[in-house]
């Protein structure tokens, strides 16, 4: 009886294997920065597998005695707050912090120019040793130069 029992009834849509897709759906969220809520779950859940369960349904049912959705959501959203507390400045200064962060991207951007700068500089000092150097006349050279050079 109990085997008739097991194929009466609409087929089971929220299967084992479809919780274990959703599990790891689930564990993706903070990694991937989507806010871990329920709702959240809602919508991913019927974008990605077609059937829009509910909260409820997602949250309690259990396989071997384990909810396996709802274990998975509570450690998604310790990590999330994990990741959270991470990225928050460790001081109540946060506007120094934030600051701090700025100057070193700004010394970081400094120094760039500097490299660039003194490039062109040695460039501009090879060609300039190029035209005294030479013993060619130096109007025939400023002439092949600017032949060379696109007008700007």
């Amino acid at each position: 009886m109990n085997e008739t029992a097991s194929r009466l009834g609409r087929k089971e849509i929220l299967t084992e294997s479809l919780a274990r897709k959703i599990c790891k759906m689930i564990e993706q969220f903070p990694d991937s920065g989507i806010l871990v809520t329920w709702q959240n779950v809602v919508i991913h859940t019927e974008k990605r597998f077609g059937h829009r369960f509910s909260r409820q349904m997602l949250s309690q049912k259990e396989w071997n005695d384990r909810k396996l959705i709802g274990d998975a959501f509570n450690e998604a959203k310790s990590v999330q707050q994990r990741l959270k507390q991470d990225s928050t400045p460790k001081y109540s200064t946060a506007a120094r912090a934030v600051l701090q962060k700025r100057i070193a991207a700004l010394e970081a951007k400094v120094l760039t120019l500097q490299e660039e700068l003194e490039a062109e500089r040695a460039r501009q000092v090879h060609e300039l040793d190029i035209f005294l150097n030479t013993r060619l006349d130096l109007r025939e050279l400023i002439k092949e130069t600017a032949l060379q050079s696109p007008p700007s």
